[in-house]
Order: structure tokens, then C-alpha cells, then sequence
């Protein structure tokens, strides 16, 4: 699979001084890790040390991936010599592709969601919250930025920092695959359903980011899913309780584990890989046609130069 042609792959050219793709991943590894460590060290001393059950648990997430951007910015400016945009923050309407993303999202959760419900494996009122309905509105606003934050910090590492270095030094589909993974395992939950629904969405977010030539339209569906998962229905967010929703729903009493995805969320259940796998059909015929689309422009461009000369 060619990945050279996107935008994505060839901001990494930019750089004055190139990383490795092995040690891009070893760098980004670190990023995660260091950035979650240090900005919850910071989160702390600011808000003090809120318990899951207190909505102030997630605004720390501010800082968490806060340290972690910036650990990437400081990476990408002193040792590669390139700006942080090149990172996949690029490209027209911006705001328009986030919002899209973010509607897509939704419905992709949306429909996780409504057929176990239809199925009666959920029920509502089965998932506890400190604060649940209109009382909860205060919190869910605001926390969409959180979202849009947390989603925008790990597609920055994954999509764009490591699959576009890998992308121009290793071969596409293995430069997809070893991204997938990791961001599949460092969601520390090894469960086999887990781990395979977690790389299922990391493929298919790589087919779109590649597709797009940026992260806009695919950071947007990162934060529409997860909001909707965990501050709209009341959901685990890979296995973490929100304080805030909207909605109390939850698994069913007798449900199965499978259907519902238990203590984890959606990404555990049966309902969100056949979600993922349609997901990313849809996205590598996406990304192929791109990529078509751009051969036939090069081609066209290289004919125009030649007649020219």
C-alpha cells in the first residue's frame, strides 16, 4: 500500500533533521507516557486530587495531553527543525472538518449504542454518575473542548508524529499496522476483543487521516465518539466512568459481556467490531480513491512539465 502520496506522510519532509521511525515510536511511546505522567502531577496541583467520582477527574485530562503536545511541539521544533502544523494540523476549513468528524463520531457511537439497547442488552438507569441530566449540563458542555483536546493530543502522536515518519521510511500497511497496535496497546486492557477493537479504530483512523492529508476530519470522529460514549450515554470511555451524563445507560441485568462490552465501553463489544470493520472498509476505499485522485494529478502535472520543456 502507497501512503506517500498523502499530504500527511510528505509534511514529514520538512524536517531538518529526520527521525527514525523506530525511535519516532519510541519517542512518541514516551510522549504518552511522560506527558500523562507529568500533567497529572500538574493537574493535581492545580485542582487538587479529584476522585473519578468528581467531574473536575477529567478536566485534569487538560493537562495530561497538554504536557503531552507539548512535549511534541518541543520534539518537532529543537530536533527535527519543523513546525508543529506539520504534524497533520493543516489544510482548508479546519473547523468545518472537525465538526463533521465529531457528528460522524457520534452516529458511529450512536448506532453502538441503539442495537445492543434494541436487543435489550442496555437499559437506562444501569451506569451510576454524580451528575446525570439537566444537572449535568454545566459539566457535559465544557467537556466537549476535553474531548476535542484528548482526541486532537492522541492523533497528533499516533496518526500524524509516528505513521507519517514510518509512512516515509517503511512500507504503508506496515507502518499502519505497527501505529495500530501500539495505540492498541497502550490502552492498557489486553483482553483479546479489546485489543482488536482498539487497532480496528487505529486502522481505520489512519485510512481517513491519510485519506484527508491532515487530522482535522479524524480527530473530530476521535472526540465525537468518545464524548457521546461517555458524557451523552453514560458508557465507559475504555474503561473509565465519567462523572457527567446526560444519559445513565448501561448494561442490562443477565446481558452478556459481549453484546454490551461490560466495564470497558463499546470497544469490547461484538456491536462495535462489526462497527469498526464496516468503518474501515469504508475508510480504505476512502483512502484509495484519494490516492488515485492525486497519482492522476501528479501524472497530469509531470505531463504538463514535459511538454512545456
Amino acid at each position: 500500500m502507497n501512503i506517500r502520496t498523502s499530504p500527511l506522510v510528505q509534511m514529514a519532509d520538512e524536517a531538518k533533521r529526520p527521525t527514525s521511525w523506530w525511535l519516532a515510536w519510541i519517542v512518541g511511546a514516551v510522549m504518552i507516557v511522560g506527558g500523562s505522567i507529568a500533567g497529572d502531577a500538574v493537574g493535581s496541583l492545580l485542582l487538587g486530587n479529584p476522585g473519578h467520582a468528581d467531574t473536575l477527574f477529567q478536566f485534569k485530562e487538560f493537562f495530561i495531553f497538554g504536557v503531552t503536545l507539548l512535549l511534541l511541539f518541543l520534539w518537532l521544533r529543537f530536533k527535527e527543525g519543523r513546525p508543529f502544523s506539520s504534524v497533520g494540523f493543516r489544510g482548508s476549513n479546519p473547523v468545518g472538518k472537525l465538526a463533521l468528524g465529531f457528528l460522524v463520531g457520534a452516529v458511529m457511537m450512536t448506532v453502538g449504542v441503539l442495537v445492543p439497547w434494541a436487543l435489550g442488552a442496555y437499559k437506562s438507569g444501569a451506569s451510576e454518575h454524580t451528575n446525570v441530566g439537566s444537572s449535568a449540563l454545566v459539566a457535559v458542555i465544557p467537556l466537549l473542548l476535553v474531548f476535542l483536546w484528548q482526541a486532537s493530543t492522541e492523533e497528533a502522536v499516533t496518526r500524524g508524529y509516528m505513521l507519517q515518519m514510518a509512512g516515509r521510511q517503511i512500507p504503508g500497511w506496515a507502518a499502519i499496522l505497527g501505529t495500530s497496535v501500539f495505540f492498541s496497546v497502550i490502552h492498557m486492557d489486553f483482553r483479546p476483543i479489546v485489543l482488536l477493537n482498539i487497532a480496528l479504530y487505529a486502522v481505520f483512523a489512519s485510512f481517513i487521516a491519510l485519506g484527508q492529508g491532515n487530522l482535522w476530519l479524524i480527530a473530530g470522529i476521535h472526540a465525537g465518539w468518545n464524548y457521546f460514549q461517555g458524557n451523552i450515554y453514560g458508557l465507559p470511555v475504555s474503561g473509565n466512568t465519567e462523572a457527567s451524563s446526560l444519559f445513565a445507560i448501561g448494561p442490562a441485568s443477565g446481558s452478556s459481556d459481549l453484546m454490551t462490552g461490560g466495564d470497558f465501553g463499546v470497544e469490547a463489544s461484538i456491536v462495535g467490531t462489526v462497527i469498526l470493520l464496516i468503518a474501515c472498509a469504508i475508510g480504505y476505499t476512502y483512502l484509495r480513491r484519494a490516492n488515485r485522485t492525486r497519482t492522476i494529478t501528479l501524472d497530469a502535472a509531470t505531463s504538463s512539465a514535459n511538454l512545456a520543456a
